[in-house]
């Protein structure tokens, strides 16, 4: 029995220090944005799933996976029920949070991943490789870019997000891959209205901007798509 929990000490104490190690590994840039929340939120998910593991094959070795008394049941209850409950749920909030990387993006390699090169091209003329290599947006840029303020921008984004995974992963989309719906200016102008120099060369077109009479890309659009794509790719 101690050297079970001997080995089972020792195999969590390890993945708390590589942990660290392995993150210190990222690019120089994503050093500085990475959530102290998210990353404590994945040490307790491995944490937990090994706990669980711990419980059950101890529970397995001592009472032979027989519940005789209170110790089998807690055992058997916390490996097999309250600890996975637990990691669901601390590991359905840290899924969503990194859902909104650019990466998550870039992981739909058939649809996407054309989006994802041109946005980090330095040579691109778009909005989006402008907006990235600027760092007018300093990560998530997909995400921040493509969903609208407030919380219920953000439900919308996951929603459409998850309706995006099933269609990618079914198959059933289609090319070329078009937005759900036309691309509003209240997401320019979350960020931009209001700034300095977007006041000064939008006098003329405020009104109309905020009341949605014109679009901003009925201005940008020549000089800078959103994306530079050739959207005649099949899967």
């Amino acid at each position: 029995m101690r050297g079970w929990l001997g080995r089972a000490g020792s195999f969590l104490a390890a993945s708390l220090v590589l942990m660290p190690l392995i993150a210190q590994a990222q690019d120089q840039a994503s050093r500085y944005q990475q959530d102290p929340v998210e990353q404590a939120a994945a040490r307790v998910v491995t944490v937990l799933a090994v706990l669980g593991i711990v419980v059950l094959i101890i529970s397995i070795v001592k009472f032979k996976g027989a519940a005789v008394g209170p110790v089998s049941w807690g055992l058997l209850i916390a490996g097999a029920v309250a600890l996975p409950l637990l990691m669901t749920g601390v590991g359905t909030i840290l899924v969503f949070e990194r859902a909104e990387r650019v990466e998550f993006c870039a992981s739909c390699h058939l649809t996407m991943k054309a989006f994802v090169d041109d946005m980090k091209n330095p040579q691109s003329n778009s909005l989006a490789a402008l907006h990235y290599k600027n760092r007018y947006i300093p990560d998530n840029q997909c995400y921040a870019c493509h969903t609208s303020y407030g919380l219920f921008g953000t439900v919308q984004a996951k929603r459409e997000g998850l309706s995006d995974v099933y269609h990618y992963y079914t198959r059933t989309f289609h090319l070329p891959i078009k937005l759900m719906h036309p691309y509003p200016n209240n997401d320019c102008l979350k960020c931009h209205a209001g700034s300095a120099k977007w006041n000064d060369a939008h006098a003329d077109y405020k009104d109309a901007l905020f009341s949605g009479e014109a679009t901003c890309m009925q201005c940008h659009a020549d000089s800078n798509p959103a994306h530079n794509v050739a959207q005649n790719v099949t899967p």
